[in-house]
């Protein structure tokens, strides 16, 4: 009596196991896929974000160089300076959370691609 309780539970293990190799093989493909896409999506958002980004700093420098072209005295060009560092330093602070939540975003969805490969598909 006590060998066929483990077949029992082997047979459900099968029944619960069971289904078309293909179909399994074609939903973790799919998983596989959608989590690339993600992914993909992620990083082309990362892109334009650091796009941008870099189009501001290159206004910031210009709009500096033309601040101090039209400065009239010593003191002005040191607040003009003096300005530009304060923003600079605030860009440089949105840059590092920005930097932080994209790595995050990177992360997590590296984490669940590569546990779709071990836990099978998630759909």
């Amino acid at each position: 009596m006590a060998q066929s309780e483990p077949r029992s539970d082997s047979a459900k293990g099968k029944s619960t196991k069971s289904g078309d190799p293909l179909q399994i093989g074609a939903m973790h493909m799919a998983a596989l896929m959608n989590m690339q896409r993600e992914l993909l999506g992620t990083l082309e958002q990362i892109q334009r974000n650091q796009l941008a980004r870099t189009m501001e700093g290159t206004k910031l420098v210009a709009d500096l160089a033309a601040k101090v072209t039209s400065a009239r005295s010593i003191p002005d060009i040191v607040t003009i300076y003096q300005e530009w560092i304060t923003r600079h330093m605030e860009l440089f602070a949105e840059d590092s959370r920005r930097f932080l939540n994209d790595s995050q975003k990177i992360a997590n969805a590296t984490t669940r691609m590569l546990s779709q490969g071990e836990g099978g598909a998630r759909t």
